[in-house]
């Protein structure tokens, strides 16, 4: 697996996926800048660049693409990563729920993809890893406008593969099960019983277990690299079994 000297853009590289994805893909040898969605995620001791990306902000962006543009020539790769999760059912969610986690879990992920494909476009091709959620393949209790917004996610990346392809783009969405990240354990201390929300999250994975945040971030770069060459337009799961139950 090659991604070795490419260059790649991670959103939400400050903590979970997107921070063990920075990490896996500057250990294969990929030029890697992280996009952190808030100024506190910036780590003093941080071994690659970072750059300020709150994904609502198309000047966020144009700056990340700039500053890749300038330190190394251009951009290969687009992980987007950043996302965020409100629980609701359809009479909890207010109007500004619904707007703030459709602009940052989808418009967020189109303005980054419609940002970098000129770039790529130029560069004679690149790879776009959008991740999405298993919620988005099957639903969840009270994630109403977070299953919604993932779902989004897999039919833009369908969507951008059909027409990017001729480009030499590949587009690909994971869908992650239930993860160890700082998001997860947010929301299992939400739930008013942290020790049974986990409990039956696991239970709903064959494997027994809740995933971690490495197992995601080697399958991001498998398909960021040149052993994926054949693969574009898939949502693919991570998910301990989860999406066959």
């Amino acid at each position: 697996m090659s991604v070795k000297g490419k260059v790649a853009l991670v959103t939400g590289a400050g903590t979970g996926i997107g921070k063990a994805t920075t990490e896996y893909m500057r250990a294969a040898g990929a030029h890697v800048v992280a996009g952190l969605f808030t100024e506190a995620e910036r780590s003093p001791t941080s071994s690659f660049p970072q750059r300020l990306l709150d994904v609502r902000l198309q000047a966020d962006w144009d700056d990340a693409i700039a500053y890749c543009r300038g330190e190394f020539g251009g951009l290969d790769i687009l992980v987007n990563n950043a996302g965020i999760l409100i629980e609701g059912s359809v009479e909890e969610t207010t109007d500004e729920t619904w707007d703030l986690i459709l602009d940052v879990n989808l418009k967020g992920l189109f303005r980054g993809c419609r940002s970098v494909i000129p770039e790529m476009r130029q560069r004679g091709g690149g790879v776009i890893v959008n991740v999405a959620s298993i919620d988005a393949l099957s639903g969840a209790i009270r994630h109403l406008a977070y299953s919604t917004s993932k779902g989004g996610v897999t039919a833009l990346t369908r969507s951008l593969a059909t027409d990017h392809a001729p480009d030499g783009i590949r587009v690909n969405a994971i869908c992650p099960g239930t993860i160890e990240t700082p998001m997860v354990e947010k929301m299992f201390q939400d739930s008013g019983d942290s020790v049974a929300a986990r409990e039956i999250s696991i239970a709903k994975h064959p494997l027994g277990r809740l995933g971690i945040a490495e197992e995601v971030a080697s399958v991001i770069a498998f398909l960021c690299s040149s052993d994926a060459s054949f693969v574009t337009g898939q949502s693919i799961s991570v998910d301990g079994g989860r999406s066959i139950r």
